[in-house]
């Protein structure tokens, strides 16, 4: 049992080695399983491939998670590491065909006691994180599940078409299709069920300067684990991203899915980074108010294989 808790541990902490020295770091989604067992969005690279084109990238995020509710009755204390591979195929000029899966982990983690001292040093509240032990699994929404153990799921493979609409000199328009999928059906990792998404990314660059604005709306299925939830009938989500020279920022807004409790909140999230060479990134990601969908501590890792 030691030799399990130091493996897991050190694998741990190799994936946060791996992002302090990555090819290159891209925030992208919201990690937070509850809602992602729905819907995700793995879309971080807007460009188009030539026709006969290809490129291969993995992209894993390692994320601490902590909130309950009042009542106790929805719980989400672990730490997640998810891996998305992306295959992308230029059809035809200026449309791409793409395809996406995720699978994530969930786990006790390492970062419980960083978090609680970093709280302490600068007299941040605690959030109530001592109420539960550290590095353990809380894993549970109302009667639908209840983990307290190690667990992992397979998200919905992801068929995506992306399409230039406009371009001009400095400015681009792309339009993208998707549907997601079903690869099984585990609460709280997977609906089970088919979704659709659509969604428009603009983008304006000039010289060392660029901006880009992302929109997705995303109608997922409505799990048979959530018999007795009401659920919206969408997901939104926002991203805006600029660049100038070196220097990156940006900001992630996503709705929830649920209806009531905490857990109807929606994400809000920024970003800032440096490109510190051609192919290292360092990203700080920060979530708002009320952070109860978002994840406390998150980093992502995107490695272009080919």
């Amino acid at each position: 049992m030691a030799n399990h808790h130091f493996i897991q541990r050190f694998l741990c902490f190799l994936c946060l080695v791996l992002v302090a020295i990555s090819v290159s770091v891209y925030p992208r989604d919201v990690e937070f399983p509850l809602v992602q067992s729905m819907s995700y969005f793995p879309y971080a690279d807007n460009s188009l491939l030539g026709k006969g084109k290809y490129s291969l990238t993995l992209d894993c995020y390692y994320s601490n998670i902590f909130m309950f509710n009042h009542n106790r009755t929805t719980l989400n204390d672990f730490e997640v590491l998810s891996s998305t591979i992306g295959f992308r195929y230029g059809i035809i000029e200026g449309g791409t065909l793409e395809f996406y899966y995720r699978h994530s982990f969930i786990f006790g983690g390492i970062l419980d006691k960083l978090i609680e001292d970093f709280h302490s040093t600068f007299g941040l509240p605690d959030d109530d994180r001592p109420l539960y032990p550290r590095d353990s699994v809380h894993y549970r929404f109302h009667d639908s599940f209840y983990y307290t153990s190690n667990q992992n799921g397979a998200s919905h493979l992801t068929t995506a078409f992306l399409k230039q609409i406009y371009k001009s000199t400095h400015f681009s328009i792309k339009a993208r299709a998707a549907v997601g999928i079903p690869l099984s059906e585990k609460p709280g990792f997977s609906s089970g069920k088919l979704f659709v998404s659509a969604g428009v990314a603009a983008s304006y660059k000039k010289k060392w300067f660029s901006l880009e604005l992302s929109n997705y709306l995303t109608f997922p299925g409505k799990p048979s684990w959530l018999s007795d939830v009401d659920i919206h009938s969408f997901i939104f989500l926002s991203q805006l991203e600029a660049r100038a020279g070196r220097w990156i920022g940006g900001f992630t807004f996503r709705t929830s899915v649920f209806k009531e409790d905490d857990v109807a909140n929606n994400a809000y999230q920024a970003y800032i980074g440096f490109k510190i060479f051609k192919h290292l990134e360092l990203i700080i990601l920060e979530d708002f108010a009320p952070f109860d969908t978002t994840p406390d501590v998150s980093f992502n890792l995107r490695i272009k294989i080919f």
